[in-house]
């Protein structure tokens, strides 16, 4: 299960898409992001619009943690509904 910490996840954290190919730990520069100021914001943004409709988004913590499709749906359905 995805969990943030509290502290973290009103941190700012960056957006960003690449290609559903890709992989993690390849060489290449990570491309421009979408900054905001917390994590719901950022998955609210990746769930909600599709810059390029075929880009998978991931999410960079301030912790340095990397969250994926699945990571990032799962934290949209466990979002707080109130």
């Amino acid at each position: 299960m995805t969990t943030i910490s509290e502290n973290a996840a009103n941190e700012p954290v960056r957006l960003q898409y690449w290609p559903p190919s890709h992989a993690v730990g390849a060489p290449d520069a990570w491309p421009d992001s979408y900054e905001f100021s917390s994590v719901d914001d950022a998955v609210a943004f990746a769930m909600t619009q599709a810059p390029a409709n075929r880009e998978v988004a991931w999410l960079r913590t301030p912790e340095g943690e990397i969250l994926k499709a699945p990571q990032i749906r799962r934290l949209w359905e466990l979002r707080d509904n109130s």
